[in-house]
This record gives C-alpha cells, structure tokens and sequence, in this order.
C-alpha cells in the first residue's frame, strides 16, 4: 500500500517538480492566505465559533464595552483573513492543525495497534470528517469525501445505513447554495428527493429481507410452520428501515430553513440581513455533520 502511495503521489506531482512549479500547488492546496472560512461557510466546528464571537461580542457591546468591528467581516461575503474574531481567541493555520490531529489521534491509535482490513472504509471517511470538521478554509464540498467512503460502510448492518441517511442528506442539501440559479432550484430540489427515496427503498428492501432471513432460518430447521410465520412477520416489522423520531425531526428542520431561507425571508425582510439565509443552512447542517463526527467516534472506539 506504501508503495502505491509514493507511485501515485510522484505521478502526481513529479511534473511540477520537473519545472518548478511545485510551490504554486502547494499555494494553492493549503490556502492559508484566504482566511479560516470560505465566504459561504462551510458547515463544520467554526460555525460554532464564529457565532459565538458575534453573539459575545454583540452582548459585549450592550454592556457598554467598547468592541471594534473587525475589517474582514464573515458576513460580509469575503473573508480577508483570521483576524476577524473579536472577542475569541485568533485561529491560525497552525491550530487548526493541531486540532486535526487530536480529532484523528483515536482512530490512528486504533489503526495502529489492532489493523483491521474491514475498518478501512471507516478509518477513510473519520479521517476525512476530521479535516473537514476543524481544517483550514474548508469547502463545503469537501463533505463528499467522507459521504462517499460511507456509502460502501452503509450497507454492512441497519445502524449504518440509517447514519448514512441522514448524513448524506445534509451533506447534499448543505450545497444547496452552490446551485442559486432560479432554473436550478427545482433540479435540485427533485434530484434530493429521488436520492433519499431511493436510498429508502433500497435500505427497506436489504435489511427488512435480511432480518426475515435470519429470523426464519432456524423455523425452517425445526420445519415448525407456525413458528415460521410468527417469526417471519416480527422480523419483518423490526427490520423495517427508519431513521428515528430525533432524525425525523432533524430532516424537517431542513425542510423549515429551506422555506425560511428561500420564501419567507425575502417577503418578509427582503435585502436586509441578507446573510442569514445562507448561516441558517450552515449553521443547521453543521449540527448533522457534528453528530455524524461522533457517531463515527464512537464506532472506531467500541469496534472490536
């Protein structure tokens, strides 16, 4: 595996090496020069704290402190660089880093110490949340390189496939955004919701038949009829796919910041505060993605 990494890694880059170019894609793969977030924020950790810098800093300000509002605004669509907080203490590249590693540090000890061929789709897609979650200039993009790795993980047991329902709609609505076109809207609009009935259909019909089929197998043994639908028919009903009343919940509050965002507010607030849509979604998805960050947590740490 080593050696397919440094084949890859020379193929990749031996050519900027080759002319010495090399410096620019290093430029441009860590942008440490555009500031900590993207100008639609991406929905991960710093949500959290720039919120909480604006509503310290607000309160601040109520109470008589003289707080000075930052050059580089989060809200203002571009960021300049990381010297926006006011009240919080800076981020720097370099802390970000840190904070990378401390998030990775469990599943690399795991990996280390107890190697398992079946925790490689896992490990990937942790890794890549890590970054996601507390990097530097993240896109919300970037989302796609651990929803992706989870999709092969999804179909390996019931709890699974309801984490990835969950995530993988948060993760595609979180790019809502990326597409503002007028003509775009109801693409992706129908595109999102043929993925998840799709996706429950597909999770329906695998794990409500393989819950009969174990449910059954011994019935068939015994060749007991009776108990054979008896079985049959509990198993049906507790595999059945659902994601749980808290994931419901958590869905139709997409569905309530989508219809704030794109009809409510321009009615009733029009060109003002014009920043609030976009923040309600990624702050909203940064909650999805936080928990799906945990989840995964735990099942590196409790897998055997």
């Amino acid at each position: 595996m080593g050696a397919v990494v440094v084949v890859v890694f020379a193929a990749a880059y031996g050519p900027f090496v080759y002319h010495r170019q090399i410096q620019q894609v290093i430029h441009r793969m860590f942008p440490f020069g555009r500031g900590l977030c993207h100008a639609y924020w991406a929905p991960n950790f710093w949500v959290f704290y720039i919120l909480l810098d604006k509503v310290s800093a607000l309160l601040l300000r109520k109470l008589g402190f003289n707080i000075q509002t930052p050059a580089a605004s989060f809200t203002g669509g571009l960021v300049g660089d990381s010297s926006s907080f006011v009240v919080l203490p800076q981020i720097t590249p370099l802390r970000t880093f840190i904070l990378v590693l401390l998030a990775l540090s469990p599943c690399i000890v795991k990996a280390w110490k107890d190697p398992q061929p079946g925790m490689v789709a896992r490990w990937v897609a942790y890794s890549y949340t890590c970054g996601f979650l507390f990097g530097w200039h993240v896109h919300e993009k970037a989302s796609l390189h651990f929803v992706i790795p989870l999709a092969i993980v999804a179909v390996q047991s019931l709890e699974d496939s309801r984490h990835y329902f969950l995530l993988s709609v948060v993760s595609c609505y979180s790019l809502f955004p990326l597409l503002y076109g007028a003509q775009e809207y109801p693409i992706k609009i129908l595109l999102l919701l043929l993925h998840s009935i799709l996706m429950l259909f597909g999770f329906s019909a695998q794990f409500c038949n393989l819950a009969t089929d174990k449910a059954t197998a011994p019935a068939k043994k015994r060749g007991d009829q009776l108990k054979l639908n008896v079985h049959s028919g509990a198993a049906a009903k507790k595999g059945d796919f659902s994601i749980g009343w808290a994931g419901k919940t958590y869905l139709y509050g997409l569905l309530v910041v989508e219809i704030w965002g794109q009809f409510l507010h321009p009615i009733l607030l029009g060109d003002k505060l014009s920043f609030v849509p976009l923040m309600l979604i990624s702050m909203y998805c940064a909650f999805g993605i936080t928990y799906s960050w945990i989840w995964q947590l735990r099942c590196i740490v409790r897998s055997a």
